[in-house]
């Protein structure tokens, strides 16, 4: 007789599993967007690293099924999550520029350049106090990204 059961136990089983790691992977990455190149593809296994070596996986394994702990699923949810977005901040910030378009250069009335961020194509406003879509200003645009190189520690 118990063994009738073993085979929609484990089905069940493997659904559940499935449906954790899918709530676990659109919690973890909510809101985040990356570019599909190579620096994109290197930040995704940074991210699938972290998650291999924090055991994630498993630690979430052990609270769904061995525990059937709810809040301790969310809370090793949440920890990973926060670990991943700053893990993300050094990449979104690489991204992070001033545009100086047509309004920056006018020479009666000059503005200050804005705060852009090409993965997300938006621009910082601070009265807002985040990221907003904003039609680009007119005229062509200088994009000044900052970075540091790894060698001597100059500045590009």
């Amino acid at each position: 007789m118990a063994g009738r059961y073993k085979k929609p136990f484990e089905k069940l089983k493997q659904q559940l599993k499935e449906e954790l790691e899918e709530f676990l992977r659109l919690f973890i990455l909510d809101g985040l967007q990356f570019r599909d190149d190579d620096e994109g593809r290197q930040l995704v296994d940074e991210i699938n690293r972290a998650f291999r070596e924090g055991q994630i996986g498993k630690r979430v394994g052990r609270a769904a099924f061995r525990e059937f702990d709810l809040e301790k699923i969310k809370q090793i949810a949440q920890e990973h999550r926060q670990k991943v977005e700053g893990i993300y901040k050094a990449y979104f910030d690489r991204h992070t520029c001033l545009y100086a378009a047509g309004p920056s250069w006018d020479p009666d009335n000059p503005q200050p350049p804005l705060i852009y961020n090409d993965i997300v194509d938006k621009f910082y406003d601070e009265a807002a106090g985040g990221w907003i879509s904003k039609e680009k200003p007119p005229g062509a645009a200088i994009l000044i990204f900052i970075s540091e190189k790894k060698e001597g520690g100059k500045k590009e």
